[in-house]
């Protein structure tokens, strides 16, 4: 018997997974397969937290090649000591330090700056990535579709090969990520909450050295995940 024939209400003979309306899923093909099996009527949203961590990977990856392709003992450290200068929203212009092995004050945007006139294609790659960041955090559902649209023109053409997994997941799933712009109670699709609570199970498991009876596993958890429980000694 089928989840959905399991579901169904006595009186109006429709299933309870009809309901839905909205389901946020990861970027792995067997989860939009299930979801358009079990819940035909929802909207299926790509969660964004996950389309950026696939941007930030492959990001990652013109980082290491770069360090790999270089023979400069200095760009090598500053790749590898200073990989956080590539974060998002990272304040460039931070008071300059004194750096032993340049002799000399520097502040972020210096160290940059050195790696961009060294690798042209990272920095590139950098402004892709904060250009994408840009339209995953201003866009709404009436412009989503559009300003995507822009996001695979330019990574098409950027000729970057790290990127072209970035890019094929923006082609393959762009009904998906225009989707996750839907708000709901003013609070935009997501995958968090569910995050949020499987971070805590792994945490739970991880404390107590794992378990060994299922049964005792799952009250635990659902006890642990429950605020309202109390508890008396």
């Amino acid at each position: 018997m089928s989840v959905r024939n399991t579901t169904l209400d006595d009186k109006t003979h429709k299933s309870e997974l009809d309901n839905v309306k909205y389901i946020s899923i990861d970027f792995w093909e067997p989860y939009k397969e299930i979801a358009k099996i079990y819940f035909p009527h929802a909207v299926i949203c790509g969660d964004s937290f996950h389309a950026l961590e696939h941007l930030t990977n492959d990001f990652r990856a013109v980082r290491l090649k770069c360090r790999r392709n270089t023979e400069d003992e200095d760009l090598k450290y500053l790749l590898t000591k200073f990989k956080f200068v590539f974060d998002h929203c990272r304040d460039l212009d931070n008071k300059g330090k004194y750096n032993k092995r340049f002799r000399r004050y520097m502040n972020y945007r210096d160290i940059i700056n050195i790696l961009f006139n060294r690798f042209p294609e990272l920095k590139a790659a950098y402004d892709l990535k904060e250009s994408y960041i840009t339209f995953n955090q201003t866009a709404n559902s009436d412009n989503a579709r559009q300003l995507l649209a822009e996001q695979i023109k330019l990574f098409a053409e950027s000729g970057i090969e790290e990127f072209i997994e970035f890019y094929n997941l923006m082609v393959n799933w762009s009904d998906e990520i225009v989707n996750s712009f839907s708000i709901v109670d003013n609070k935009r699709i997501n995958n968090s909450y569910i995050e949020s609570r499987n971070n805590q199970i792994e945490k739970l498991i991880l404390n107590a050295n794992g378990y060994t009876n299922f049964k005792r596993t799952r009250n635990r958890i659902l006890y642990c995940l429950n605020k309202n429980d109390t508890f008396k000694i």
